[in-house]
């Protein structure tokens, strides 16, 4: 053979080994025979793999998308379903050409910021806590002179209502400060029927365990409403239907103490009345679903039940007739009319 036919065959055999030796994810060719760049790994090469699937992708070609990217992805020795690009991309593929998508994803959503009128309750329940502790240090302290009687309760209050700006900074979850409110509410009145109950029969003065008792359910009932607020994120209707549990419970409560004649023991009535109300309020608020309006609708119509009840009593049985039967009809008012704002409420 001549040296010209020598030094072509050998061009020829090193021509084919090199391609022999070119990595196999090299030799990828496009619809358009277009080449990918030979370096695998490199900003090019990623660049160009990407837009070969999405090109395919493109073209409806999920099938040859899908085995690109999976072959790929086995190269590499990622997993399918990690959150790179070229994951992510076969997922679509793969969902093209199921003819559907895997899953449906809903974006995520904020949590409901706090309407104006919890503000309002957040700060009122924190101010309203600080003024009654400080009356609270005022009755231990004896301090009844003109000129250091207002300055403990008016720091209270100011506490309480700094308290409250520094809470409501933050994007106060919806529902926090009506389930702070009913925790204060019910846990005051709590208090008021425990003390009524110690210092019933006896002069005011002569219990002064009384105001820390009062004081001592408003602060455990604060306390829970804050915990079950943060915990549980309950909604702004399931704390003022609570509230309103609390508050025709305790005036039930009272309404029957009077009809029974029971005045020595009328504390014992009253916390009784707030304890079931209150019960049965939390356990049927997420089966009945309340909004604040029925709440007030709720309220609404108890109040206005209760005085028609109490006028139709006072009509129908006589002033020497014994009160059961007229705090009877009363109930029977508030608890009707109670019903019917809260129906009414929901359309």
């Amino acid at each position: 053979m001549s040296p010209v036919g020598r030094r072509a065959v050998g061009a020829v055999l090193a021509a084919a080994l090199a391609a022999k030796a070119r990595p196999a994810h090299a030799q990828i060719r496009t619809s358009a025979a277009e080449g990918l760049p030979a370096p695998p790994g490199d900003a090019a090469w990623e660049r160009a793999l990407l837009d070969q699937v999405t090109a395919l992708l493109g073209r409806a070609q999920a099938s040859s998308a899908r085995a690109l990217a999976e072959g790929e992805l086995r190269r590499r020795g990622e997993s399918p379903d990690g959150y790179s690009t070229l994951a992510v991309l076969l997922r679509v593929a793969r969902s093209l050409e199921a003819g559907a998508p895997e899953t449906r994803l809903r974006p995520p959503t904020l949590p409901q910021r706090r309407s104006g009128f919890e503000a309002v309750t957040l700060y009122g329940s924190t101010i309203a806590y600080g003024a009654a502790a400080g009356l609270w240090i005022d009755a231990l302290a004896s301090l009844d002179r003109p000129l250091t009687a207002p300055w403990l309760p008016a720091l209270g209050a100011s506490a309480g209502a700094v308290t409250a700006w520094a809470i409501d900074r933050r994007p106060v979850r919806a529902g926090l400060g009506a389930t702070v409110n009913a925790g204060l509410v019910t846990g005051t009145l709590i208090g008021v029927g425990l003390a009524t109950e110690l210092s019933s029969g006896r002069p005011w003065r002569e219990v002064p365990m009384a105001s820390s008792v009062m004081l001592g359910g408003a602060t455990l009932g604060l306390g829970l409403g804050v915990a079950l607020g943060l915990s549980l994120h309950p909604e702004p209707g399931a704390g003022a239907f609570v509230v309103s549990g609390s508050v025709w419970g305790t005036t039930l409560g009272l309404v029957t103490g009077i009809a029974t004649q029971s005045d020595r023991h009328i504390g014992i009535f009253a916390l009784s009345g707030t304890v079931l109300g209150a019960t049965a309020a939390m356990i049927t608020a997420g089966a009945v679903a309340p909004t604040p309006a029925q709440t007030r609708w709720l309220d609404l119509g108890a109040l206005g039940g209760g005085l028609l009840g109490l006028g139709l009593g006072m009509l129908l049985f006589e002033s020497s007739a014994p009160p059961a039967a007229r705090m009877a009809v009363t109930e029977l008012g508030m608890i009707g009319g109670g019903v019917a704002g809260f129906m009414f409420g929901r359309q």
